[in-house]
């Protein structure tokens, strides 16, 4: 299940300069090179749809206790006690936040054949290898 996960993540950053980006699976060139269906393609999307609403509210959150950690630890006036509170709720939102998307990446994953899962890890060294060689 590492090679999954890891997978996963790579596939996410890996993806991004993608034209279509995060839904790298509405990538006319990604389908056809995966060998996607229509019934893949509309089940990858209806599962990023299903989970956008929970994981930009966590995004939201995170980013907005995240801003009042640094405000706070900015004023200086922060108590310990208030400090550790704070830090606790920011690495909360921020664990909350990582385990939805995990659980996003592996349902996902698990859509995939395991020929599209070998394909799916060309493709993505491909484009690594695309964004890390200089213009």
């Amino acid at each position: 299940m590492h090679i999954a996960l890891y997978l996963l993540m790579v596939t996410v950053v890996g993806l991004q300069g993608t034209p279509r980006g995060l839904r790298w699976w509405l990538d006319p060139t990604i389908c056809s090179e995966l060998a996607l269906t229509g019934k893949q393609v509309a089940a990858l999307d209806e599962e990023y749809m299903r989970t956008l609403g929970q994981r930009r509210l966590l995004r939201r959150a995170f980013d907005v206790a995240n801003a009042e950690l640094a405000h706070a630890i900015a004023r200086g006036d922060l108590s310990d006690a208030e400090a550790e509170a704070l830090v606790s709720r920011v690495e909360d939102l921020r664990r909350q936040r990582n385990e939805a998307r995990m659980q996003l990446l592996v349902a996902m994953y698990f859509l995939l054949t395991p020929a599209q899962r070998a394909q799916l890890r060309v493709v993505v060294e491909r484009e690594r290898a695309r964004s890390l060689t200089p213009c």
